[in-house]
């Protein structure tokens, strides 16, 4: 219904959905905007209404990956006993090298962030002057994220893990997020990742 709809009218369409995980979007590449909330409960039209019409920035990351077909994803068993044989390839970590419509930790923003001052700190002994996130962590990664837009912000970095081929392990790992507080135009926030 909707890809019928869509590909029938010239004016602006925007699509709302409300899921309680990823669906297939055969209609996508026929809107101009797409929003999904994750079963916001009873303030699922305030929160779609406050997004559409500007009342508030955007700054969640999709928890999921959405896939261009069905196919692309582990298809549910209908027996009591299962033989799921993907292992740790399933969710994002399965679709890495599909072609999808949104990727996992996916979203946008009305504003945009900059990235800046990337450190990669080799924690020793001592714990002068690194962050208080950074102590007695081995490794700790630090940046600052700065509202390089017109419009105040949250932002979620995201720090991702890749292992060297042929471990077994999928190519990258979600291994850290954190969220800024509000950001107004031109103002930072340093993130650590210990």
């Amino acid at each position: 219904f909707v890809v019928g709809v869509t590909s029938a009218v010239t004016l602006p369409v925007a699509t709302l959905t409300m899921t309680p995980g990823a669906i297939v979007m055969p209609w996508i590449d026929n809107v101009d905007a797409a929003l999904n909330v994750f079963l916001a409960g009873d303030h699922t039209g305030s929160a779609f209404a406050a997004v559409v019409f500007g009342g508030a920035n955007p700054a969640a990351k999709s928890p999921v990956t959405f896939p261009r077909s069905e196919g692309d994803v582990v298809a549910p068993c209908a027996e009591l006993d299962c033989n799921y044989t993907e292992g740790l390839f399933v969710g994002f970590h399965g679709l890495e090298d599909k072609d999808v419509i949104f990727p996992f930790g996916h979203g946008l923003s009305y504003t945009n962030f900059a990235y800046t001052l990337l450190e990669l700190a080799a924690v020793g002994t001592a714990d002068v002057g690194l962050p208080q996130d950074c102590w007695g962590a081995v490794v700790c990664v630090r940046a600052r994220i700065t509202n390089s837009g017109a419009t105040a912000g949250i932002e979620v970095p995201q720090l991702y893990l890749g292992f060297p081929d042929g471990l077994g392990e999928p190519p990258k790992v979600l291994r850290g997020f954190a969220r800024t507080p509000m950001l107004s135009p031109g103002a930072s926030a340093d993130i650590a990742f210990p």
